[in-house]
């Protein structure tokens, strides 16, 4: 008998440290380099290089939908509008339409610059951003460059983000750059007339669509006029018009810690482990899984897709607490440039290759030059990455992990795809922890 109690002891030990020892973390496999995700109803949706476009149920067990029959465009975009319409953009002015809820996929091309960020309400109304210009859509096949206002165009180069409310409501958040003063630019007439608004003392960390409304989220400044100046509170807010915004009534008091951002319809990032959506009616927390979290994600109910390398998906947890200050950062996004870039030139043209404009180490500080090597993928994507002659392994891997998202119009030559190397030396600016 005593055997058996310990036979029945070793296997509940040997079951609790295998249940430990699980990864929390499962990896699929959709056929090919996912580079945007998204969600729709009860499936995700993915896109990627080839004019691929992919859904599932589960994150593991993967439909593809669309492919190019020869070397298509690079999608690295993708959302839906509604339950039926939906778009997918990339490299060569292409952007992919659905009116069947991504059961069929017709392909348009406007222009032939890549399109780094888009936002359509139908088929011929939206927003377009490529390196060159900011452009609308009204009611044709036709980009409308946006011109005015001028000064504010100038003084505010970047677009973070755009959203195309409906046919006749745009918005744009116009920044200075990253870090920096932002604000909202505005359409209600479909882009006849464009107006902006620049929220005082305010940090604009996203904005998105939910439910018929602009969402925007991101920080800002009270008790500036106060004895020893003001403080940073959290800020959510929706508008209907991208003039006139109402603050939540909704406690978004987590986003105090990092600022909510990187959000979708689901919710917005307060830290690398800890979802929070304010969006609909009682505020909801959900525990994220350390160890994969990108700035790309989806969630359907209780499951969690990332995208790196390949796609990752997780089970959320109930978060236990809210309150606590979060161990794990924010993922890092990577940053489009400011409009009037010329479109790049050369075998390897890169489309989003932005680094930390500061990064935080604990042996280094100043200005430091490294070496980084990239193997280029036929399509477009970093397959290796090396940094050599770092000061701290923490920063040589922080670089590393920005460079492996990075993303190049596919390179070929004589019209035949092909894989690159490059080499370089890049200086980027530390400063030391304290």
């Amino acid at each position: 008998m005593k055997k058996i109690f310990a036979v029945l002891a070793l296997c509940v030990f040997i079951c609790v440290i295998s249940s430990a020892q699980a990864p929390a973390w499962h990896t699929g496999n959709p056929g090919f380099h996912p580079l945007a995700i998204t969600s729709r109803g009860d499936s995700f949706w993915i896109c990627g290089p080839n004019e691929s476009i992919a859904s599932s149920l589960n994150g593991s067990e993967w439909t593809i939908h669309h492919r190019a029959p020869s070397a298509g465009a690079m999608l690295f975009g993708i959302e839906f509008f509604s339950a039926s319409f939906g778009y997918a953009y990339g490299t060569g002015g292409t952007v992919l339409f659905t009116n069947d809820g991504g059961d069929s996929w017709e392909t348009k091309h406007f222009g032939s610059d890549t399109i780094l960020l888009a936002s359509f309400s139908d088929p011929t109304h939206g927003l377009v951003r490529t390196a060159a210009a900011l452009s609308y859509l009204d009611g044709g096949n036709e980009l409308h460059p946006i011109a005015q206002p001028e000064d504010t165009l100038k003084r505010f180069p970047f677009t973070p983000f755009l959203v195309a409310l409906s046919p006749s409501k745009m918005t744009v958040v116009l920044s200075e750059g990253p870090y920096s003063e932002s604000g909202f630019l505005a359409t209600v007439d479909g882009g006849k007339s464009w107006s902006f608004y620049d929220p005082p003392s305010t940090g604009i960390k996203d904005l998105l669509r939910v439910d018929g409304k602009y969402w925007a989220t991101g920080h800002e400044v009270v008790g500036k006029d106060k004895p020893g100046g003001g403080y940073g509170v959290p800020m959510a807010t929706f508008s209907e018009d991208g003039a006139h915004w109402t603050r939540t009534t909704n406690e978004i008091h987590p986003c105090h810690w990092e600022n909510c951002g990187i959000c979708n319809t689901e919710g917005c990032l307060a830290s690398g482990t800890l979802l929070i959506d304010f969006f609909h009616q009682a505020t909801k927390y959900s525990a994220i899984p350390e160890g994969a979290l990108t700035a790309k994600w989806a969630s359907i109910g209780q499951t969690i897709c990332t995208l790196n390398q390949s796609i990752t998906c997780a089970s959320l947890g109930t978060a236990a607490n809210v309150e606590a200050s979060p161990d794990v950062s924010m993922p890092k996004v990577q940053t489009s440039p400011p409009m009037g870039t010329k479109p790049a030139t050369g075998t390897l043209r890169c489309v989003s290759c932005s680094l930390e404009p500061v990064f935080v180490d604990q042996k280094a500080q100043g200005r430091v030059t490294v070496h980084i090597t990239l193997q280029v993928g036929t399509d477009g994507t970093v397959e290796a990455a090396t940094v050599e002659k770092s000061p701290s392994d923490t920063l040589t891997k922080t670089i590393h992990d920005q460079m492996v998202s990075w993303l190049f119009e596919p390179p070929s030559k004589d019209g035949h795809p092909i894989r690159v190397k490059n080499e370089s030396d890049i200086t980027v600016n530390v400063i030391r922890s304290k």
